[in-house]
């Protein structure tokens, strides 16, 4: 048996965006013509998980080029995806892709073709209040929380109960048909998660990772230093020949 300590569970990260199809006039083309990935503006929904690092690449690209302007709104996954499909948006980043009945009601509904690509991988962190004496639990460990089973009572919470990516990966990824406990509490969003579980003993939190894993961001330095991050350990069975 071979133990290996890990820290993230991992998910990638899609944008996707809609490409026009259907026809247009000769002006309607002339007036389009300067908004290029150089010059222009584009509107954004992004699930808020991702906020601290798609901030630091909007930074980035538009310093490199100033004649563009990004708008991202950061909301919950499911509502990233209703921007897309009720046409509000252009382009959203989240962590799946379209199902197959999306796409087709999209084509039907707004005669567009969408596409999507995988960019990243980004990963749930696990933390707790500074005064906690644990610091590795097994995924055993973490599925009993999360359905209210390890004596112990922690409390899990999230940045919301349903309509988050996070949610939606601890629920078809950790879970698998098992049902999340009644007592998980919703925190506005990812950094009002650190702030609860910084002043809560009695809870554990799941955030996306990029909120705690740049050691080079001063805010995400002074998040860990209110919290404890802890070690998921992982079991590998392997047949001895």
């Amino acid at each position: 048996m071979e133990i290996r300590t890990i820290r993230y569970k991992f998910f990638y990260i899609f944008i996707i965006a809609m490409i026009i199809v259907s026809c247009k006039s000769y002006k309607e083309k002339e007036n389009e013509l300067p908004d290029t990935e150089y010059r222009g503006k584009i509107n954004v929904s992004a699930d808020e998980t991702f906020k601290p690092i798609v901030d630091e690449l909007v930074k980035v690209y538009e310093s490199n080029n100033r004649d563009t302007k990004i708008n991202v709104d950061y909301k919950p996954e499911a509502e990233c995806l209703n921007d897309l499909l009720n046409d509000s948006i252009r382009m959203i980043i989240v962590t799946r892709k379209y199902s197959d009945d999306e796409r087709e009601l999209i084509i039907d509904s707004l005669s567009v073709g969408p596409k999507s690509m995988v960019v990243a991988r980004d990963g749930i962190a696990v933390i707790v209040h500074p005064s906690s004496t644990d610091t590795m639990y097994t995924m055993k460990d973490i599925k009993d929380i999360l359905t209210g089973k390890l004596k112990n009572g922690l409390i899990p919470v999230f940045d919301g109960v349903k309509a988050t990516s996070t949610v939606r990966f601890i629920i078809d990824s950790v879970l698998r048909g098992d049902s999340l406990t009644p007592e998980a509490m919703a925190a506005r969003s990812s950094e009002g998660v650190i702030e609860y579980v910084a002043k809560n003993p009695g809870v554990i939190g799941f955030i996306g990772v990029s909120w705690i894993g740049n050691p080079e961001d001063e805010s995400q330095l002074s998040f860990l230093k209110k919290l404890k991050l802890l070690i998921l350990k992982v079991l590998i069975y392997q047949d001895h020949m």
